[in-house]
């Protein structure tokens, strides 16, 4: 990179900035896919025909596939490669894309959908790895993490709106086209900013080796299993439920066991033991499977009850994205001053009064209730987002930043994908309000508060680990690794 780095400067230069803003279209396209599939669901349902726990297929199949392919993601990209993961990755998802635009029927749909997951899953890993090698710890990084967040943000925003413009106009394929030549251009871009051969670029390519498959197929299997089967109470039999389940809790519980045992897991079960990192994973978790099923919920509600077009429906989630993208860096540099885990905390606070908000928007006026919901998440994602990101950074060895970062989107899009299908599920189970809202929507705040409750007593609690307490506290601290001992370069 040519950025001046002499001691502790850093210099943001033009390289500098188009680097990094090549690197944010992972997260860019992420945000983007979890918005716009909103305001397409009503269009494709109608296209296709599909029944409710399709429909939920095709909003999870993305999230399913990304969270279980994320931490073979993580790794591919600590083992071969940063840049040749992250052009690799924008290439599959491009794919992914096309045959999405041109899916005749709902099978292919949801298996495009998948693809696009893959591809989103290779590249995000990658992409905070090279932010986080390339960037020296302290403010210019945490600078260039917010840019990070605030790039998803800007995603989610023009998801909602263009891809609600774009349906209104083209039909549903028209939002899936859009990716087809962005993927184009971020892969004709790619090799000339992103150089090869360096540090940041290359990883850890030089272990290179054969990747252990089994274990992301147990993951992925298990979580498709998982979510299908929620998604199908009250739909399907009980005997279909069941089995699914069982079988997809019988892979997930596989994996842990292998993972355990591996010489080389994919997921170090001391890296997931350390409390920054388990309070990262949670919090993101939980707070997702809230804001994506109520994101959801609301959608649906919206466009089919209440006559919103695409675009309105769009309109309407426009400022829960525009509240990540305008204080997601603002709240990064909180954390040069602010101790991280009161960062994440109050995020989280945050997001659970906006849940409670939503529960209340079918009954009553946008204004009054929706928009003060949409802004309150957008709010607590652009604070506890980037908070959890530096608390996971923490917590791994500077080369296992990548797998440190695929757990946490792992845990990110699997709570979404379990949000999506849970909602459906309670959706189809339980008819009528409570206290003026739906119970799928009160489903969605109780994700939200348990979320919560559970980061305040893994990162309050007296017991905490001390040599690591100073780490938690100091959000520009170095990455600490399994051993709990700092990098050689000093905190600043």
């Amino acid at each position: 990179m040519s950025s001046a780095r002499d001691g502790d400067v850093f210099r943001f230069d033009r390289r500098a900035w188009t680097r990094l803003l090549v690197l944010c279209t992972a997260v860019l396209f992420e945000g983007m896919s979890l918005s716009s599939i909103n305001v397409q669901l009503a269009g494709i349902q109608e296209g296709l025909e599909l029944r409710p726990d399709q429909l939920q297929l095709v909003a999870g199949a993305f999230l399913t596939t990304y969270a279980g392919l994320l931490l073979v993601g993580g790794t591919c990209a600590d083992r071969w490669g940063r840049r040749r993961m992250f052009l690799s990755g924008v290439a599959v998802f491009g794919i992914g894309s096309l045959a999405a635009t041109l899916a005749q029927e709902p099978v292919l749909l949801i298996g495009a959908r998948a693809v696009q997951g893959v591809g989103a899953a290779v590249t995000a890993p990658a992409a905070v790895a090279l932010i986080v090698a390339g960037f020296p710890e302290g403010a210019a990084r945490n600078k260039a993490l917010g840019v990070f967040s605030a790039m998803g943000a800007a995603g989610f925003s023009l998801g909602v709106v263009i891809g609600g413009l774009l349906t209104q106009g083209f039909g549903w394929r028209g939002a899936f086209f859009l990716y087809v030549p962005l993927a184009t251009l971020v892969l004709a871009l790619g090799p000339r900013v992103l150089a090869a051969g360096t540090p940041e670029a290359a990883g850890g390519a030089g272990r290179g080796g054969l990747m252990p498959w089994l274990p992301p197929l147990l993951i992925t299997g298990g979580l498709v299993a998982v979510v299908y089967a929620v998604g199908r109470v009250g739909t399907g039999s009980g005997a279909e439920v069941t089995v699914v389940a069982a079988v997809g809790l019988a892979a997930i519980v596989v994996f842990l066991v292998t993972q355990a045992r591996a010489r080389v897991p994919l997921l170090p079960p001391a890296l997931l033991a350390d409390r920054r990192m388990l309070a990262a994973c949670l919090a993101l978790g939980g707070a997702f499977a809230g804001i994506t099923g109520a994101m959801f919920l609301v959608a649906t509600e919206l466009q089919e009850k209440q006559g919103y077009s695409a675009l309105l429906t769009g309109l309407a989630f426009l400022p829960q994205g525009l509240a990540v993208g305008l204080l997601s860096t603002p709240a990064s540099r909180l954390a040069n001053r602010a101790p991280v885990t009161r960062l994440l905390l109050a995020g989280l606070a945050v997001i659970t009064v906006g849940q409670l908000l939503y529960t209340t928007v079918e009954q009553h006026a946008y204004v009054t209730h929706l928009l003060p919901a949409a802004i309150l998440v957008g709010a607590g994602i652009a604070v506890a987002y980037p908070a959890a990101t530096l608390l996971a950074s923490a917590a791994a060895d500077m080369s296992e930043q990548g797998t440190a970062s695929g757990t946490l989107v792992t845990w990110q899009q699997a709570g979404g994908a379990l949000g999506v299908a849970a909602v459906t599920a309670i959706d189809s189970s339980v008819t009528g309000d409570l206290w003026g809202g739906s119970y799928s929507l009160w489903g969605c705040f109780a994700f939200a508060f348990l979320t919560l409750c559970g980061c305040a007593a893994l990162l309050l609690s007296p017991s905490r680990v001390r040599r690591g307490a100073r780490d938690v506290e100091a959000g520009t601290a170095a990455p600490t690794g399994r051993t709990g001992r700092a990098s050689s370069k000093p905190a600043k």
